[in-house]
């Protein structure tokens, strides 16, 4: 049998690395004034949020709003790593991102602000700066 039909009738899966790029391309921070991320570095799942962090410091991304204050609070208290994300219309979001996986992290941030949860595939023209 074909290898592509081994694949389809074992059920595709999505390749993690693929589905956290996509998140990204999704993510849009118009609605969003400002996101405070606090974590301490000796925490074991930290991971998420740091990947988080990486992801809307892209400067694709911050160009969708040059105005967004991005605050880290690096600790020591043993504290699970979390941010909060101050929208424009003055309500706020708080993620608890302990033993979560950063593309359903992304994926669960962009549902939250309306945006589409995975971006399109494909290649992007070059914004103009």
């Amino acid at each position: 049998m074909c290898y592509m039909w081994q694949q389809i009738r074992q059920g595709v899966r999505w390749n993690p690395s693929e589905r956290f790029a996509l998140a990204c391309r999704g993510l849009d921070l118009k609605k969003v004034k400002s996101v405070e991320i606090a974590f301490d570095p000796c925490h074991p799942d930290t991971s998420a949020l740091r990947k988080f962090w990486e992801a809307i410091s892209a400067p694709k991304v911050k160009l969708t709003n040059p105005a967004v204050r991005i605050k880290a609070d690096i600790r020591n208290d043993r504290v699970p790593p979390h941010f909060v994300a101050t929208l424009a219309d003055g309500k706020k979001l708080r993620f608890e991102t302990e033993n979560m996986h950063p593309s359903d992290l992304i994926m669960r941030f962009n549902k939250l602000l309306d945006n589409p949860e995975l971006g399109k595939s494909g290649t992007r023209p070059r914004p103009k700066l």
